[in-house]
C-alpha cells in the first residue's frame, strides 16, 4: 500500500521504533573555516584606511579637477560681493582687475552691494555651464538671479584666469 504524503513525513521523524528521534545538535563550526572572511575583511579595512589617509594628507583643492576649481572662483567672487567682504572679492578678482581704474573701493563696493541686497535679496547661482578651460584661461555661463527676483534669472559670460596657480575673476 503506498503511503500518504502525511505518512511519509511521519516515517521521516521517527526512529527505527516508531519513535520520535530528537533533532540533530547543531554542528560548530571551527576558525579554520572562517579564516578565508577574516582574511577578505583585514583586506577591505587595510584599503578603507589607505584611502582615509590620502584624504587627509592631500589638500581638497588638490583633489579637484580644473573644472571645480573655476566654479569655486567665481562662487568666491558672488559670495563676497553677498556678505559686503570686499577683502574676500578682491581675493577672488585677476591682478589686472585690481589694477584696472574702474575697480571699486571698499566703501563704493560696500555701499553699492548693500543697495542692491536691500533691493533685490542676496545673489543666487542655480549654476555655472559651459566651461571652457584653454590654458591658464576659461570662460562660464554663470546663471543667476536674486533670491527675491527668482523669475528674473540672468546668464552672465565670467572670465577666470588662473594666476600663481589659483584662478581668478577677471573681466578680461
Amino acid at each position: 500500500m503506498a503511503k500518504s504524503a502525511g505518512d511519509r513525513d511521519r516515517s521521516t521523524s521517527q526512529g527505527r521504533r516508531g519513535e520520535p528521534t530528537a533533532p540533530a545538535a547543531p554542528t560548530r563550526r571551527s576558525w579554520k573555516e572562517m579564516w578565508p572572511f577574516l582574511v577578505a575583511l583585514g583586506i577591505i579595512v587595510v584599503v578603507a584606511l589607505g584611502i582615509g589617509i590620502s584624504y587627509l594628507i592631500r589638500p581638497a583643492d588638490d583633489r579637484m579637477n580644473t573644472e571645480a576649481h573655476i566654479q569655486h572662483a567665481v562662487n568666491d567672487a558672488y559670495t563676497a560681493r553677498n556678505e559686503l567682504d570686499y577683502a574676500a572679492y578682491r581675493g577672488a578678482m585677476c591682478a589686472a582687475e585690481l589694477g584696472s581704474d574702474t575697480f571699486p573701493d571698499e566703501a563704493t563696493f560696500v555701499d553699492d552691494n548693500r543697495i542692491s541686497f536691500e533691493e533685490n535679496g542676496q545673489i543666487v547661482i542655480p549654476e555655472i555651464a559651459d566651461i571652457t578651460v584653454t590654458g591658464d584661461r576659461a570662460t562660464a555661463q554663470v546663471h543667476w538671479h536674486f533670491d527675491e527676483k527668482p523669475d528674473q534669472e540672468q546668464v552672465t559670460n565670467v572670465v577666470v584666469v588662473r594666476e600663481d596657480g589659483d584662478w581668478k575673476v577677471c573681466t578680461s
